[in-house]
């Protein structure tokens, strides 16, 4: 299975062998779901190279259930979203992969849903500090109850949007 952490190796090895196994009818359809899913990832505010990662996280999920039956555009759906987590918590690894702690990792992920809104031409959000500590402590407090980093930012998220819901005082 191709993911966040496979080689360009295995990447091209899983490429020739759809090409083995399915020819040009898997071409043009690689080819098609390519072209769409880069137009999704544009139409979101990813960058060219951020998009390009995106296809090729989705590629595998998204064939995989077109082959146990879902309709195409249900999986393409479904796939791009789990390629849009997989590269969102990629983001996060890394950070943590560098050395940094765990808020940092966090606001890493918060800086990236900036500029993803930035780039579609949207006002990026604006949490304050305040509430940004709270999302870094929850995160901090899952990882230590063990969650995985995708529910780790998970986490971070739910606080971020239940504190800017309250009003401020």
């Amino acid at each position: 299975m191709i993911d966040e952490n496979s080689t360009p190796e295995e990447i091209a090895a899983w490429k020739a062998q759809v090409e083995r196994e399915a020819g040009p009818a898997a071409r043009e359809l690689n080819e098609t779901v390519r072209e769409q899913i880069l137009a999704m990832a544009a139409a979101e505010g990813w960058s060219e190279s951020q998009a390009d990662w995106l296809d090729k996280l989705a590629k595998q999920p998204l064939f995989q259930m077109v082959a146990d039956g879902v309709s195409g555009s249900e999986a393409l759906e479904k796939a791009y979203g789990l390629a849009r987590r997989k590269l969102t918590v990629g983001y996060f690894d890394h950070a943590l992969d560098e050395g940094k702690n765990r808020y940092t990792a966090f606001l890493t992920v918060i800086d990236l849903e900036k500029q993803i809104v930035e780039r579609r031409g949207a006002p990026p959000p604006d949490y304050p500090d305040a509430i940004l500590l709270e999302a870094c402590r929850a995160v901090e407090a899952a990882a230590e109850g063990g969650s995985s980093s995708e529910e780790q930012i998970a986490t971070g998220f739910a606080v971020i949007r239940e504190l800017m819901e309250k009003p401020q005082q």
